[in-house]
C-alpha cells in the first residue's frame, strides 16, 4: 500500500514567503483613521446636542431652584452655577469664533438671577444658619457674583452686607459685590451707584475689623475720588488687613500712595513663620492664610506699579522681597516674590 502525496506535502518552511509585521501605515489605516472619524463625528453630535439643550437646561434648573424639595433646590443651584461659570469661559475664550452667530451670555439672564437672587435673599434671613446652610450661602453668593443683572442681583447683595445681616452674611456678600463691580472697574467703567457707595464708604467706618477691611477692598473697585480719598485715610487704620486692602485699592487705580505700607508689610515678613507644614491649629491656619493673603495682593500691586517706582524704590523693595526669595518654604510666595524682584532688578533706573 503506497502512501498518498498531495503538493502541499513537497513544501517545506522555507518555500514560504516570510512573514512580516503589519507597518506602521497599515495600522494607522485599520484602526486610527476609523477612530478619529467615529470620534469627530461624535463630537460634532455632541457639541450640537449640547447646543441645542443648553435653553433646555438652563430653564429646567430655574425651574428646579424653585422646588421645595432641598435635594432638588441645591442641585439645581449647582447646576447653574456650573452652567454660568462654563459660559463665561466660553466668552473669555472666544470658543464659537468671530464668523458664529452672535449669542446672549447666561450672566445677562434675568430669569437666572432672579432665581438665584430669590434663594439667596431666603436663605440670608436665618440669625442662626447651620454648618450646612453656611456653606450655601457661601456658594450663592459667588454664583450671584458671576451675573451681570445689576439690578437684580445687587440689592439683594447689599441686604446681605446691611448691618442687620451676620458676619458670615455681610462677608459673603462683599465677596459677590466685588465679583461684580470688580469686572466694571476691569472694564474701564465702575460703578456709579451713589447709595452703593455711600454703603461702602460707611462700613469702611465701622468698629468690626471683619467689615472695614472688606469694605476697603471695595474701595478700589469703585474709584471715585471719595472711595480713594477714604482709602489713603484707612492706610492709618489699627488693623493690618485694612492698611494692606487700601494700599491696594490705590496701587489699583495707579496711585502709589500706598508703597509705604507695601514696604512696612515686607518688613514685617522677615519675622513671619511662613511654613505651611508648621501650621497645625485652626488659629495658625487662620493667621498662615491671611499673611499670605496680604504679601501675594502686596506683590501684585507692586509688580502693577513698577515702572513708577523711582530707583531708590526699587532698591528698597529688592532687598524687603529677600526672605521671601531665600527663606519662604511656601512654593506659591516664593514664586511670586522672585518673579517681582527679577523684574525690578530688569528695570531700567
Amino acid at each position: 500500500m503506497t502512501d498518498s502525496k498531495t503538493p502541499d506535502d513537497d513544501l517545506r518552511i522555507e518555500d514560504l514567503p516570510p512573514i512580516e509585521p503589519p507597518s506602521a501605515g497599515f495600522i494607522v489605516q485599520l484602526f486610527i483613521v476609523p477612530l478619529l472619524i467615529v470620534s469627530v463625528v461624535f463630537g460634532v453630535y455632541v457639541l450640537f446636542a449640547k447646543m441645542a439643550s443648553s435653553e433646555a437646561d438652563w430653564r429646567q434648573l430655574v425651574t428646579d431652584v424653585r422646588s421645595e424639595n432641598p435635594h432638588i433646590r441645591w442641585r439645581a443651584a449647582l447646576g447653574l452655577s456650573q452652567l454660568l461659570e462654563a459660559d463665561r469661559q466660553r466668552e473669555l475664550k472666544a470658543v464659537d469664533g468671530p464668523s458664529a452667530p452672535p449669542r446672549t451670555p447666561l450672566a445677562t439672564n434675568r430669569d437666572i438671577a432672579t432665581a438665584l437672587g430669590d434663594l439667596y435673599g431666603k436663605l440670608i434671613q436665618s440669625t442662626t444658619p447651620t454648618e450646612d446652610e453656611t456653606k450655601q450661602i457661601e456658594f450663592l453668593s459667588k454664583a450671584i457674583g458671576l451675573l451681570d443683572v445689576d439690578d437684580v442681583t445687587i440689592p439683594v447683595l447689599r441686604k446681605g452686607m446691611s448691618p442687620d445681616a451676620i458676619p458670615e452674611v455681610r462677608k459673603h456678600s462683599s465677596t459677590g459685590l466685588a465679583m461684580i463691580i470688580g469686572r466694571k472697574h476691569e472694564l474701564g467703567a465702575p460703578t456709579t451707584d451713589e447709595e452703593l457707595v455711600q454703603q461702602i464708604l460707611d462700613m469702611s467706618r465701622e468698629p468690626s475689623p471683619l467689615v472695614r477691611h472688606q469694605a476697603t477692598y471695595l474701595l478700589g473697585l469703585i474709584a471715585s475720588p471719595t472711595a480713594l480719598d477714604r482709602a489713603r485715610e484707612l492706610l492709618n487704620d489699627g488693623n493690618e488687613i485694612t492698611r494692606i486692602n487700601a494700599a491696594v485699592a490705590l496701587a489699583r487705580n495707579q496711585s502709589l500712595d500706598g508703597m509705604p505700607t507695601f514696604l512696612d508689610l515686607l518688613h514685617d515678613a522677615r519675622e513671619w513663620q511662613l511654613n505651611p507644614s508648621q501650621v497645625v491649629t485652626q488659629e495658625e491656619e487662620q493667621q498662615y492664610f491671611e499673611r499670605t493673603l496680604m504679601l501675594s495682593n502686596a506683590i501684585t500691586a507692586i509688580g502693577r506699579l513698577k515702572s513708577q517706582l523711582s530707583p531708590q524704590q526699587h532698591q528698597e523693595f529688592i532687598q524687603a522681597l529677600d526672605k521671601l526669595t531665600s527663606h519662604s518654604e511656601d512654593k506659591v510666595l516664593h514664586s511670586l516674590a522672585t518673579q517681582l524682584q527679577l523684574e525690578l532688578q530688569e528695570q531700567p533706573n
